[in-house]
């Protein structure tokens, strides 16, 4: 006989995923983040055991074809730039149940937000360097014809590098513009709309 199940919360079905693989690659191991568009998890490539980061945009949001198209640009930005200060995308697919997903490098570190909440403040070295590395990455996205749009602490994240240095890498190519054939398209974002 057959239940109905009284439909689970978002964080428990967030939950439910640990071991799910998608597209027969990828393994999801644990929930990293979570927002009201989706969440991020970290998982590994089942065949190499690479780690990775997998963003899934919730059924309800993939179904909006404003927020699909939002993320398929973000997924397009991140590739398209090949900068080290940029999050590299390694793959985009969908779930059985129509959910849109993103594989990305896994970064182990944290955002320039929570570095500052902790710290108060950065060393004059580590704004020179941090800086450097963003303008780089930002010079290689407009190189490639793509305004990032949404530049902000959370958007930032800083990692060690091989050899131990502190590494930015800029994230979230959402709301970017990219130029297409010569032209920029249009945005994603208008008055009176919040993302």
């Amino acid at each position: 006989m057959l239940r109905s199940k009284a439909p689970m919360s978002q964080a428990a079905a967030q939950t439910d995923r640990i071991g799910e693989v998608l597209d027969g690659k990828y393994r999801i191991t644990r929930i990293i983040g979570q927002g009201g568009m989706g969440a991020v998890y970290a998982g590994e490539h089942v065949r190499v055991k690479r780690p990775v980061a997998i963003k899934i945009l919730h059924a309800g949001a993939a179904t909006s074809a404003e927020m699909a198209e939002r993320f398929e640009r973000e997924a397009q930005a991140a590739g398209r730039i090949g900068s080290d200060h940029i999050v590299e995308v390694y793959d985009l697919g969908s779930t059985p149940a129509g959910e849109r997903f993103m594989v990305m490098e896994y970064l182990e570190g944290e955002s320039l937000r929570s570095r500052i909440k902790r710290h108060g403040h950065l060393t004059p070295a580590e704004i020179v360097s941090l800086f450097s590395q963003m303008f780089e990455g930002l010079q290689g996205a407009h190189a490639a014809g793509i305004v990032h749009r949404d530049l902000k602490p959370d958007n930032v994240m800083i990692v060690k590098g091989k050899r131990g240095e502190l590494q930015l890498k800029l994230l979230d190519f959402g709301i970017a513009k990219l130029k297409i054939n010569g032209e920029m398209n249009k945005g994603l974002t208008r008055p009176g709309v919040i993302m």
